[in-house]
This record gives C-alpha cells, sequence and structure tokens, in this order.
C-alpha cells in the first residue's frame, strides 16, 4: 500500500508508519512538507491513501493552508484522504469534511482505532482502484484491477489517458466535470489550459464507446463548461 504523509509533525510522521505497518508491511511511504509537491505526489504516485496533518489556531499557526491543500487534491483525485487534526475546534472539522477529506482523526488516537478507521476509509474507496463498479444502469462497468472497460457487455480497449479521462467522468456521473478539472486530473496539475487536447481525446474516446460518435449518447458535452456522462442530454 502506498501512502502520502504530508506536513506531518515528526512526532507524528514516526508514529504513523509503525502503526500502518502492523496491518500492511509492504507499506511504502512518500513525506513531504510542501503543498505544490504534495498535488505532483497524488498525480505521480497515486497512492492508495493521503495523510494531511492541520494544526491547532495559534498565533503562530492556521490551519487554512491544509483546507486549500483539501480543496486542491480533491480537485485532481479521488484518493482516500484522512486528516490527523490537532484541533478541537468542530467548525475546522467541519470544514475539512466538506471540503472533500474522508475522516479526521486525532494523533492521540489509539492504534487500534486509527487502523480501524483507515480500514473503513479504504473498504469505502475501494472499489474506486480496486474493485469492479458499473455506470449508467449497468451500462458502462469498469474493472479497476484489470484496468478493462466494457459498453454494454464488450470489452473496450483503451489508452491509460482514455482510460483516466472515461474513469473519471463515470466516477461522476451526472455532474459536469470542468475542463480544468479534467485537464489537471488527467496531466497533472501543471497542464495548463489546453481545451483542444482535452477535446481531441474526448473525441477519440466517443469513437471507441460511441455507435455513433457524433450524436453521442454517453458522453455529453457542455458548452464553454466540461462533459458530463449520463443518460440523457444534448451536446454540442
Amino acid at each position: 500500500m502506498k501512502v502520502l504523509l504530508v506536513k506531518l509533525p515528526e512526532e507524528i510522521s514516526r508514529y504513523i508508519p509503525l502503526v500502518l505497518k502492523v496491518r500492511w508491511p509492504d507499506l511504502s511511504l512518500f513525506r513531504t512538507e510542501d503543498a505544490r509537491e504534495a498535488v505532483q505526489l497524488v498525480h505521480s504516485e497515486q497512492p492508495d491513501l493521503a495523510l494531511l496533518h492541520l494544526p491547532e489556531r495559534s498565533e503562530e499557526s492556521s490551519p487554512e493552508d491544509g483546507f486549500a491543500l483539501i480543496s486542491q487534491i480533491r480537485s485532481l483525485s479521488n484518493v482516500p484522504l484522512i486528516v490527523v487534526g490537532q484541533s478541537d475546534d468542530v467548525m475546522d472539522k467541519v470544514k475539512a469534511l466538506e471540503l472533500g477529506a474522508d475522516d479526521w482523526i486525532s494523533p492521540s488516537s489509539r492504534p487500534m482505532e486509527f487502523i480501524a478507521k483507515v480500514n473503513a476509509i479504504l473498504r469505502r474507496c475501494s472499489p474506486y482502484k480496486h474493485g469492479a463498479s458499473s455506470f449508467l444502469g449497468g451500462r458502462l462497468s469498469i474493472d479497476y484491477g484489470a484496468h478493462q472497460v466494457c459498453v454494454s457487455g464488450k470489452p473496450v480497449k483503451l489508452t491509460p489517458i482514455l482510460y483516466k479521462i472515461f474513469c473519471y467522468l463515470a466516477e461522476n456521473e451526472g455532474r459536469v466535470c470542468t475542463s480544468t478539472e479534467l485537464l489537471q486530473y488527467v496531466w497533472g496539475p501543471n497542464s495548463g489550459d489546453d481545451k483542444e487536447l482535452l477535446k481531441l481525446n474526448v473525441y477519440r474516446l466517443r469513437s471507441k464507446i460511441e455507435d455513433h460518435p457524433s450524436d453521442p449518447e454517453i458522453i455529453f458535452s457542455e458548452r464553454g463548461v466540461g462533459y458530463v456522462i449520463r443518460s440523457s442530454g444534448s451536446s454540442e
């Protein structure tokens, strides 16, 4: 299992790996104190779990940078994200969860409680990377372990780029994903704003999964905004 540790104080970053290795002996760790590097590692390493430290509010520290980082990470990845928070402020916990964190754990949590929470989150999020999921009432399916996409029960061969676009749209079924959001997720946080690149790849994806790519029934365009997978809608 690959775990990303972000801005964890030294005493916590020593303790947490020891606890996790009890349950996951093959643990691989990535550590960073830098928000930009954290975003890059989420994209390049695709960790199974991210742990982000949020400090208490004081004259010397504030959790606001951490809140911004939660939003950044969540905008490009569905990686399970746990906040290791030292604050007792309920509103800080609420804000972290509303921004996309999956749970909030105190650094003083007992090892068995910590492992149980991590297990629960990984179990809840596991279909995203390891299991299988279906969309559009079963018309679309993704086997994450095999990196296999099926449309109406028929396997479809996709390049890694097309697979990432398809998975992201499918996992957000019914929600319009902005072009910027897709670019950052597929090509990384430094991808720029090359909407033509995205448009070309969406066209290629449609040619693989649609019966009539020019009159799509799966991936729809929202002019000037982005793309969405849904059962019905209008295309540009």
